[in-house]
């Protein structure tokens, strides 16, 4: 399975241009991914933070991968991004050519169906209910009554499950081909806008992707 950073930087086609202000807040989400195809002790089990605010800042950190001497970071401030190895000191800085801009956070980008892969990290409301999902009661998971939204694309069955006032996702799974894998959010929520996350890293050797 390849590293959720990779993956992430090829889905950043542009689709609407950003804001002329900078938001006053940004969504934080923390998640993990397990299946039956996910050891439970390896790098994709890892917890993964991720940030996003309007249509122009996103930001993806990622555990440390000693096996592979990673430790990614992906900073989106469009037209700018940086893909950074905390461990090496490294990244690669890019502009988007545009000509509109808009960042990306795919939540199963290796899916084939290219409506499933619109599901990203931070819009997961706004997806199922685009697709015309609606509110079912759902299972009771990790002691939490949850709402259930479901919708099937292509040979992927998607499901969201909700809790809270307001309503917040508690986890969404993906069955496909008779596999089923799930993220667990083990934070979620608004927190006040950081410019700083989305600015160039600092204290690394910076290599210019070449257009």
């Amino acid at each position: 399975m390849k590293p959720l950073l990779f993956l992430l930087v090829t889905c950043m086609l542009s689709i609407a241009s950003f804001p002329q202000e900078p938001p006053k807040e940004m969504t934080k989400v923390v998640v993990q991914l397990q299946g039956p195809e996910v050891p439970a002790e390896s790098f994709a089990a890892k917890p993964k933070t991720m940030y996003r605010a309007g249509s122009r800042y996103c930001r993806v950190e990622e555990a440390p991968d000693a096996e592979h001497g990673l430790q990614g970071l992906l900073i989106l401030n469009e037209p700018d991004y940086w893909m950074a190895n905390l461990m090496t000191k490294t990244a690669r800085h890019g502009v988007d050519p545009g000509p509109t801009f808009n960042c990306h956070m795919p939540m199963f980008a290796d899916d084939p169906e290219k409506e499933a892969a619109g599901l990203e990290f931070g819009l997961e409301m706004e997806f199922f209910k685009a697709k015309g999902a609606t509110p079912h009661e759902g299972a009771v998971l990790q002691s939490k009554k949850t709402t259930q939204y479901q919708v099937e694309i292509g040979n992927s069955k998607l499901a969201l499950f909700t809790y809270g006032t307001p309503e917040r996702p508690l986890a969404v799974g993906r069955v496909r081909g008779g596999k089923g894998e799930i993220y667990w959010y083990n934070g979620y929520g608004q927190v006040p806008f950081d410019a700083k996350l989305f600015a160039m890293p600092q204290d690394m050797k910076i290599e210019e992707t070449k257009p």
